[in-house]
C-alpha cells in the first residue's frame, strides 16, 4: 500500500493543479489588489494636500511617508513578477486609467498649494517629500515597464511623467532656501513659476517689447492692412505689410500683446507605463500550488 501514497498523492496534485485561466484569474486578482492599494495611497495623499490650509505641514510628511511605503512595497513586487502578455495588460487597463486621473490630480493639487507652501514657510519640506517620491514613482514605472510586452507605452510617458515631477520640484525651490517669515513667506515674496513641460500645450501667446510702443498719432490703435505707417507709432498692434512701424525703425514687424501668463493646463499622462503595478507574490502563490 506504501507504494501507491506517492502516486495518490501526484494525483491529487494533478488534480488540484489550477489550468492558465485559473492562474490568470488569481494574477489578475492579486494585480488588482496591489494597484487599488496603490490608488487609496495616491488619493488620500491627494486629499490631505487638498485639506492643507496652513500651518507647518506635518500632516503632508505623515501622509508622504505612507504613500513611500507604499510605492516601494509595489515596486518590489513589479520586480519580482514575470512579464505580461499582451491580453493581461489589456485587461489591467480600466484600473491603470484610474490611477493615471488620480496622479495627474495629485500634481494639479500640490502645484496649485504652492503660494500657500510659501506663506507658511514648507516650501523646502515640501520639496524634500516631493523629491523623494519622484524618485521612487520612476523606479516604479521603470520596472513596471520592463514586465509589458514590446510595443506597448511606456518610454515617452515615463519621461514626460518625470518631468512634470521635474517642474513641480523646480517650482518648489524657487520659494526654498530664503528667509522666511511664518504668514508673510519668503523675503522678496513668491510667484509660483509655470514652466514649460514637453508634451504640454503650448502658450497662447506671448509679449513683444516691439509691440509695445504707443502715441497720440498712428493708426488709433486698427490695423494697417498693408499700408506703410510712414514712420508713426502704431500702438503695439500688428502692422500687416512693408513700412516703418514705429519711429525707432521696426520695419514690417508684428507684435503681440497677449498676455504672456496665458498658458494652458498642462495635462499629464503616464500612459502604459504606470499602467500597473504587479504582486510578485501571486505568481509564488502559484507556483507554489502547481508544486503540491
Amino acid at each position: 500500500m506504501k507504494s501507491f501514497a506517492p502516486i495518490a498523492l501526484f494525483a491529487a496534485g494533478a488534480f488540484a493543479a489550477p489550468n492558465a485561466a485559473e492562474l490568470s484569474l488569481r494574477q489578475l486578482s492579486n494585480v488588482n489588489t496591489i494597484m487599488e492599494t496603490v490608488l487609496a495611497g495616491i488619493q488620500s495623499l491627494d486629499q490631505t494636500c487638498v485639506a492643507y490650509s496652513g500651518g507647518q505641514g506635518q500632516e503632508l510628511v505623515q501622509a508622504s511617508d505612507k504613500m513611500l511605503t507604499i510605492i516601494r512595497t509595489a515596486t518590489d513586487n513589479a520586480a519580482a513578477m514575470q512579464p505580461l502578455s499582451m491580453d493581461e495588460a489589456i485587461a489591467f487597463q480600466p484600473l491603470s486609467d484610474k490611477l493615471n486621473a488620480a496622479g495627474d490630480k495629485l500634481l494639479d493639487d500640490i502645484t496649485g498649494k504652492l503660494s500657500l507652501y510659501a506663506q507658511n514657510c514648507i516650501c523646502e519640506s515640501t520639496l524634500n517629500w516631493v523629491s523623494q517620491i519622484s524618485g521612487n514613482v520612476n523606479t516604479l514605472m521603470t520596472t513596471i515597464s520592463t514586465k509589458f510586452p514590446q510595443g506597448g507605452k511606456g518610454g515617452d510617458e515615463i519621461s514626460h511623467f518625470g518631468q512634470v515631477f521635474t517642474q513641480m520640484q523646480e517650482s518648489l525651490q524657487s520659494c526654498s532656501g530664503k528667509a522666511c517669515t511664518p504668514g508673510s513667506g519668503p523675503a522678496g515674496g513668491f510667484t509660483p513659476t509655470e514652466a514649460a513641460v514637453p508634451g504640454a500645450a503650448a502658450p497662447t501667446g506671448s509679449a513683444h517689447r516691439n509691440g509695445t510702443s504707443s502715441g497720440r498719432e498712428g493708426n488709433n490703435g486698427k490695423p494697417n492692412n498693408g499700408k506703410p505707417n510712414n514712420g508713426k507709432p502704431n500702438n503695439g498692434k500688428p502692422n500687416n505689410g512693408k513700412g516703418n512701424n514705429d519711429k525707432d525703425g521696426n520695419k514690417g514687424k508684428e507684435s503681440s500683446t497677449e498676455d504672456s501668463t496665458s498658458m494652458k493646463p498642462v495635462s499629464v499622462s503616464t500612459g502604459g507605463a504606470a499602467m500597473m503595478t504587479f504582486s510578485g507574490a501571486g505568481v509564488a502563490a502559484a507556483l507554489a500550488v502547481l508544486l503540491l
